[in-house]
């Protein structure tokens, strides 16, 4: 009895052994599936920026291309790859916007945008010319916007990548596309992701920081005031540039041709970040003249400073008030050594006259 009943149970146990078995194929299965099909049906170029930390993604376009790649003979360690048919692969789009967002700050590398590889598989499995094989695509980035200007501070890149298309046929010569992808330039038995990186940084020369500093001098200079500014950046539409304070108040962001109000107080400053060789600044300080202050920017007495940024170093304005009064006992000390020379001189009179009449006093 025991003896059946232990059989029945070992019965039981190898069927629900097998079930999982299965059932864990099938899982297998759906997940290589998915994976499969993730490759075949949404290949993606990825465009990635690396910049500071301090610093707004451009306000610009990235442009590629796709075009047949060159063909490669097989060897023995090389299958034979084909340059691919016209039209066999396009983009969804040719065209990835960067635009400037609050998420910018505090990353150094991001994400800007996609674009979608189009496959046209029936170029490779129908008319004459269609046959299996491994066809290849040189994937490249045009080194300027949509409208062929190239921005400045972006470092473009020159790299091309390869995109491969999988072409089957089975016992009775019907071809399919089976998969496509990225593959590595060095190895096409390895994937590629398919992201394009560009630098956009001041570690290349190419962007600089202005900081504006504020000075008070003078017996009379309130170094407690709160100055009041408005600076301005002229560069490309819609770009932004960030702006921090040493006093620990709140961050603000400059958008391009658009003026911003800020205040300094004695030994503050303000810093504006990423300002490529062509972006004009402009920092004009309010008038405090009726208070008695004399204004001068890097030494010279003006309210207003325009220029931009050229060179490998970043640019310091300085920025001083200057209120100095003379005092009343100043003044009387000005005056005190010729106070004493005319009293002096009506002493010697008075002793004189005195000495002259007591003389005469004796003639008489």
């Amino acid at each position: 009895m025991e003896k059946r009943m232990l059989k029945k149970v070992s019965t039981v146990t190898a069927a629900g052994m097998m079930m999982t078995a299965m059932l864990g194929m099938q899982v297998s299965a759906a997940e290589s599936s998915s994976a499969e099909a993730a490759v075949k049906k949404n290949p993606m170029i990825t465009k990635q920026i690396t910049k500071e930390s301090n610093i707004y993604a451009p306000k610009t376009t990235f442009k590629f291309t796709v075009a047949p790649g060159t063909a490669v003979p097989a060897s023995e360690n090389q299958e034979a790859i084909y340059a691919g048919p016209a039209n066999g692969v396009t983009l969804d789009k040719d065209v990835i916007a960067s635009v400037p967002a609050d998420s910018d700050i505090g990353n150094e590398k991001i994400t800007v945008g996609t674009t979608k590889l189009n496959v046209n598989e029936s170029v490779f499995t129908k008319g004459k010319n269609a046959k299996p094989g491994i066809f290849r695509y040189v994937v490249s980035e045009v080194a300027t916007d949509k409208d062929g200007n190239a921005y400045e501070g972006v470092a473009y890149t020159t790299e091309q990548k390869y995109f491969d298309v999988y072409v089957t046929s089975d016992d009775v010569g019907n071809l399919e596309v089976g998969s496509y992808l990225f593959v590595d330039k060095t190895d096409s038995k390895s994937k590629d992701g398919g992201v394009f990186t560009n630098d956009y940084s001041s570690h290349h020369d190419t962007l600089k920081d202005l900081t504006v500093k504020k000075e008070v001098t003078g017996n009379q200079g309130n170094r407690n005031k709160d100055f009041k500014f408005t600076i301005k950046v002229d560069g490309a539409a819609g770009e932004q540039y960030y702006v921090t304070f040493s006093d620990g108040k709140a961050p603000t962001t400059l958008v391009s041709g658009e003026a911003k109000t800020i205040t300094l107080k004695d030994n503050e400053t303000a810093k504006i970040f990423g300002l490529s060789e062509t972006d004009e600044y402009t920092v004009t300080e309010a008038s405090y003249a009726d208070d008695g202050y004399k204004t001068t920017i890097d030494n010279v007495e003006t309210l207003t400073t325009t220029g931009t940024i050229t060179g490998n170093s970043d640019k310091n304005i300085t920025v001083v008030n200057d209120k100095t009064t003379n005092s009343p006992t100043g003044i009387f000390l000005h005056v005190a050594p010729y106070i004493a020379l005319i009293g002096a001189a009506i002493a010697s009179s008075l002793l004189f006259f005195r000495r002259k009449r007591a003389k005469d006093m004796d003639i008489d």
